[in-house]
């Protein structure tokens, strides 16, 4: 019967061959699809100050997709996540002069796990982080901005959450065009098309911090500048993830790839959740080493599906 299950809620769609069917210049997600492993749907999800290369390559051949970061892009991000540190939270700290040797050889490392790497980031001013955002483009499989980060010392900077507000929807919007931009410059796509064959560029965001109405309306702003959502469904009050949530935006955004998150820690979380998104990412069962169910789910994809 488990098998069944399996085969019924984990044979999803790649929503990659329907964007890519849909307009054929648009080949980044063709890249990334040839990039992942068919049998796998879990990817490793960023968690501040740990999913590092390092980490990252300690699980080889495990996920779809690795996260590493959050990352700070300039020096406005990086003296809020030393704030973060000195009450007690881990984050990422490093001297910025150095970033492009130290996520250069992070990403080097992430790619030992066999998995495409993502990598998280954030920024107060865009301007100052482009140099950094441009070496992320040229080395990694996914850019991924943070509109998900809540704590207070990058909330009040404006980033994180905040930036999926009405209110910071433009800010949002002109940082996406400048990182299109430069990702067009870099795969020599100047021809007036939003993407072609460049990086993948994905949204972190967290359910529930406005209405899934709100945050459908703010995002289809910005969806030409997009290519996947990774999305924490975050569910106040609750041990579990929402995911009639996931299903509003899944239905909204059937042209983008989505990664699912929140409260994965068995197979049984992950089909339910995969009835809604293309993968699901875990964080904190990893913490806790229970990753046996992940290789079953692996085995039982290739075995009974592909």
């Amino acid at each position: 019967m488990q098998i069944i299950l399996l085969y019924y809620y984990i044979r999803h769609p790649y929503n990659f061959d329907k964007m890519y069917n849909k307009n054929n210049k648009n080949n980044n997600l063709l890249n990334l699809k040839n990039k992942i492993s068919k049998n796998k749907k879990i990817v490793l999800a960023p968690m501040a100050g740990i999913t590092d290369g390092k980490f990252c390559k300690k699980y080889k051949n495990l996920f779809a997709i690795v996260c590493i970061g959050a990352y700070d892009l300039d020096k406005d991000s990086q003296i809020a996540s030393e704030k973060i540190v000195n009450r007690g939270r881990k984050e990422f700290l490093y001297n910025l002069d150095e970033f492009d040797n130290i996520i250069q050889q992070n990403i080097m490392d992430a790619k030992e796990s066999g998995a495409p790497v993502s990598v998280n980031v954030r920024f107060k001013d865009i301007n100052k982080s482009i140099d950094k955002i441009k070496t992320i483009l040229q080395h990694s499989d996914i850019f991924e901005l943070n509109c998900h980060c809540r704590q207070k010392e990058i909330t009040d900077l404006g980033i994180g959450q905040e930036l999926l507000k009405k209110e910071n929807n433009r800010i949002l919007k002109n940082n996406l065009k400048i990182i299109n931009k430069i990702n067009n410059e870099l795969s020599g796509q100047l021809n007036g098309q939003l993407h072609g064959s460049s990086t993948p560029i994905f949204l972190k965001i967290r359910a529930n911090f406005i209405s899934s109405n709100e945050l459908i309306n703010n995002l289809n702003n910005v969806k030409d500048y997009f290519d996947g959502l990774h999305i924490d469904c975050f569910y106040p009050n609750k041990n579990c993830a929402d995911l009639d949530y996931l299903m509003d935006l899944r239905n909204n955004f059937k042209d983008k790839i989505i990664i699912g998150n929140n409260s994965v820690n068995s197979i049984n979380d992950a089909k339910n959740m995969l009835k809604y998104c293309d993968f699901v990412s875990v964080a904190r069962c990893i913490l806790r080493d229970n990753i046996e169910w992940i290789k079953e789910i692996n085995n039982k994809t290739e075995k009974y599906i592909y």
